[in-house]
């Protein structure tokens, strides 16, 4: 019998997804100031001043950001070439400084009506030179107003960038165009038309860049939520040509939300079918846990049939409000091989939260597993909170 962990959940925002708002005892505002007044931006020294004036500390971690664009954004308009400070600007070398500019930028080459094809080659540049951090903010920041605003008509800008050396510049030209997005409203064109940007998903289908390929299929989940067909169609065609393991990579992961679901359609498209299989899941520790428990579950599947691939999905279910309806929280936790006859114990973690707007109740829980789509095991569990226990935020 082998034992395997689940395998790591990949966040969709890596840098950004660890920050929190920024409090008065730690701040970028100050060295904003200073990259400001480095760069030629008229008004550099009143930056602190203007956002505090704004409730920049009372706001949210989002607003922060869309703040301090807008405020450098009415900055660099006043400056008489902007183009050479915001150059000046993109040239700094604390990354801190620049993770603003390419919002900011946007902003301000909307307002003066600026060529497109030039405010996006500025931006190139800075995609290319920036790293990790200028990476995860300027093709929502940066790029995506531009895909708002010219609708697809930005697709034939963004091809080149599909063929730059640079996987930043390769990643960034998919990101804003890709139809929800994370920190970014639905680009409604995609959304609605998605085979509009499948000739851009096309060029990088192959990439040996794994954050450019992720971006494809984050892409094609975006594009399998509301069209199906065309995401299975378009996938099916990539693995029928034969364009190597990056494609059944983003295969897998772009087809994760309808994994999830259990959709025929998608599990056979990926080789994975009925299971002859006899599962059984455990839950280590006491049987009764408490909000914000971290739950272990044994799962211990027995292949009674040739060797196969077996895609794990696991619903942990919780009381709700109203009876008969439990809330329900899917996780897809990985593919596995099943040896043929033989046994393979998982190890399977998960967390119930208690969050202030919806607490959890006291009452029945279970764990569900999914094995290609069939239902394969459940384990009980209780609900009880503790007298004087407070709701966690």
């Amino acid at each position: 019998m082998a034992d395997c962990l689940p395998l790591t959940r990949v966040r969709e925002h890596p840098v950004i997804g660890t920050l929190r708002p920024e409090t008065t005892a730690q701040t970028v505002l100050p060295l904003l100031e200073a990259a400001g007044a480095a760069a030629g931006l008229p008004g550099a020294t009143l930056l602190v001043r203007e956002a505090e004036a704004r409730g920049y500390f009372r706001a949210t971690l989002a607003r922060q950001w869309q703040m301090l664009q807008a405020l450098l954004a009415e900055h660099l308009h006043d400056a008489a070439d902007p183009v050479a400070v915001a150059r000046a600007w993109g040239a700094l070398p604390d990354v801190r400084a620049r993770f603003y500019l390419p919002g900011a930028w946007t902003r301000v080459a909307m307002d003066l009506d600026w060529p497109p094809a030039e405010a996006l080659d500025l931006l190139r540049t800075w995609s290319a030179s920036g790293g990790r951090l200028i990476a995860e903010t300027l093709p929502e920041t940066g790029l995506r107003p531009w895909a708002e605003r010219l609708g697809p008509d930005i697709l034939g800008l963004l091809m080149s960038w599909a063929a730059d050396p640079v996987p930043e510049v390769r990643r960034a030209a998919v990101v804003a165009v890709r139809p929800r997005g994370v920190w970014v409203e639905t680009l409604d064109w995609a959304a609605e038309q998605p085979s509009l940007i499948v000739p851009l998903l096309e060029a990088l289908r192959a990439d040996s860049d794994l954050r450019v390929a992720g971006a494809v299929a984050n892409a094609w989940n975006d594009i399998a939520r509301t069209h199906p067909d065309l995401a299975l169609a378009v996938l099916h065609r990539w693995r029928e040509e034969g364009a190597g393991p990056r494609v059944e990579w983003i295969a897998r992961r772009g087809l994760r939300s309808l994994l999830k679901r259990g959709d025929p359609r998608a599990l056979h498209l990926l080789g994975l079918g009925a299971l002859r299989v006899r599962a059984e899941a455990r839950l280590r520790g006491p049987a009764t846990v408490r909000p914000n428990a971290s739950l272990v579950f044994d799962l211990t599947i027995r292949n009674n049939g040739p060797a196969e691939a077996a895609h794990l999905v696991h619903e942990i279910e919780t009381p709700g409000r109203l009876a008969g309806r439990p809330r329900r929280h899917r996780v897809a936790s990985g593919t596995y091989f099943l040896p043929a006859r033989d046994s393979l114990r998982l190890i399977v973690r998960e967390r119930i939260f208690d969050r202030r707007a919806a607490p959890l109740l006291d009452g029945a829980g279970r764990a569900v597993f999914f094995l290609n789509g069939a239902r394969a095991a459940e384990a009980a569990f209780d609900i009880r909170r503790t007298p004087g226990q407070e709701v966690q935020g």
